[in-house]
């Protein structure tokens, strides 16, 4: 097979049976055509005469050159790794070509939170309208169990379990896994649940004027909406409230390997973010209240 023939072959395999999403098997396609084009290869090309150190290194230096950020390079250089991972294992090329090419160091950018208090005043005005206590159930859903927004898009009525307080979401890969809801969050979806509405998708919980599953760029604009209430941060996200799920449950006490479990992450590095978070916090109130921290002299 040519180079072409061999990427598709790639993106198929990680799409049905890694489960990736459409949206990123687009990206790995995007980065492994662009080293094709940088060089002049053509869809009829070899994979070993691009899969070689010497050419993913000067396609990543490249990159660099153009002034290209750490982490748009980083993810280049690891849709390239996953690839000579998978055309080693199939027999396409008979070494890895990626074994001494480093990914380029990365700062961490501390996420960004709402604080409790402004959690809490969410809560002051209660909703009577269906549309109203829709948008306040997305909210409380996102703070309350910290899950991803194409989490909670694709949720289904069957996946709230009220008995035991939990909810089943499907994440990354399409891996289940159950976490516990508040009692206002299920509250607010048997309050949604009894408004009677046009319903055409029967299986999803949230649900556009239409009666169809809501869409991601819905979601993103409710939770925008809703936060302005009560925050100024010029980030109003679906990943503020999970950001601010996590940090606030380390702040609490809790174990970050459960926290990690909560979030659906697969590997603890992933967590350990929120742990620098919580760290600025306990800093910013020693500063603030000890009388020898050095701003209160």
């Amino acid at each position: 097979m040519n180079y072409k023939e061999t990427v598709d072959e790639f993106l198929s395999y990680l799409l049905k049976q890694r489960g990736f999403s459409k949206h990123t098997v687009t990206a790995y396609n995007r980065d492994l055509m662009q080293l094709a084009e940088f060089y002049g290869f053509g869809e009829q090309a070899a994979v070993y005469a691009l899969m070689q150190k010497e050419r993913i290194r000067g396609f990543i230096y490249s990159l660099s050159m153009d002034g290209k950020k750490n982490r748009t390079i980083a993810r280049k250089r690891a849709t390239f790794l996953s690839f000579a991972k998978w055309a080693l294992k199939e027999g396409h090329i008979s070494s890895n070509p990626m074994k001494s090419i480093v990914a380029p160091k990365l700062s961490q950018s501390i996420p960004t939170v709402v604080s409790k208090q402004e959690t809490q005043a969410l809560t002051t005005h209660v909703p009577t309208d269906e549309k109203g206590v829709r948008n306040r159930a997305i909210v409380e859903l996102f703070y309350g169990t910290g899950m991803r927004l194409s989490e909670l898009q694709g949720l289904s009525r069957e996946d709230i379990n009220y008995m035991q307080k939990t909810i089943r979401v499907f994440g990354k890969g399409g891996k289940e896994r159950i976490i516990p809801v508040t009692d206002s969050a299920l509250e607010l979806l048997e309050k949604y649940d009894q408004f009677p509405k046009k319903v055409l998708a029967r299986e999803a919980l949230f649900l556009n004027s239409k009666g169809e599953r809501i869409s991601k760029r819905q979601i993103q604009r409710i939770v925008n909406q809703e936060l302005s209430h009560v925050t100024e941060s010029p980030k109003k996200s679906p990943h503020v409230l999970r950001h601010s799920y996590a940090t606030h449950l380390l702040e609490n006490g809790a174990d970050i390997r459960v926290v990690k479990e909560l979030l659906g992450h697969a590997s603890l590095t992933s967590t350990q973010i929120y742990t620098h978070v919580t760290k600025e916090h306990l800093l910013a109130a020693y500063k603030q209240a000890h009388p020898r921290s050095g701003d209160n002299v």
